[in-house]
C-alpha cells in the first residue's frame, strides 16, 4: 500500500492507492486522529464514513492507466462546530443514491453515509470529485442531540 500523510493539529491529508487492505487502515488513522483531537464523540461515525467513501472509489472508479490503482485523497479537518471528512477521486463521475432490493449486497453505502453524517455532498473539481461529509460537534467535543442543528 502507497500512502503520503501530512498531519498538523486538526488536519489530516492522506494521498493513497485504494486498495482493500487500505481501507481499514484508513478507518483506524481516522479514529486515532479524532480521539487526538478531542472529538472521539465524532469518531465511529466519521470511520465509518471513511470506510463507505474509500469503498466507493474501489468499486466504482477507474483505475489509474499508468499505475493501474485507484488513487484518492482522504482529508480530516476539525473546524469550529465540525469535523470535516472528505475523499477526492480522479474519475469525473459523480455518486449515484442507487435503491437496493432487500436481498442486495451492495448500494446503502450513499445511505448509510447520510444516515451517519450531519450533512454530505459532492463536488466536482477538474478531473475528478470531491465527496465529503460533515459531522458537528459541541464546544466540548460532544456530538449529538444536544447539538442545535
Amino acid at each position: 500500500m502507497r500512502a503520503t500523510t501530512r498531519s498538523a493539529p486538526g488536519h489530516l491529508a492522506i494521498d493513497l492507492d485504494v486498495t482493500p487492505e487500505a481501507v481499514p487502515i484508513m478507518r483506524s488513522i481516522v479514529c486515532d486522529h479524532l480521539k487526538l483531537w478531542g472529538v472521539a464523540s465524532t469518531s465511529d461515525r466519521a470511520a465509518l464514513t471513511v470506510s463507505e467513501l474509500l469503498t466507493n472509489v474501489l468499486r466504482h472508479t477507474r483505475p489509474v492507466a499508468r499505475t493501474g490503482t485507484r488513487s484518492a485523497r482522504l482529508t480530516v479537518t476539525r473546524l469550529p462546530g465540525v469535523v470535516n471528512v472528505c475523499v477526492r477521486d480522479f474519475d469525473p463521475a459523480l455518486p449515484e443514491l442507487s435503491y437496493p432490493a432487500a436481498d442486495d449486497e451492495c448500494g446503502r453505502g450513499l445511505h448509510l453515509v447520510m444516515a451517519f453524517a450531519d450533512d454530505f455532498g459532492c463536488s466536482s473539481i477538474k478531473g475528478g470529485k470531491d465527496v465529503w461529509a460533515n459531522f458537528l460537534i459541541g464546544g466540548d467535543g460532544t456530538s449529538g442531540p444536544e447539538v442545535a442543528r
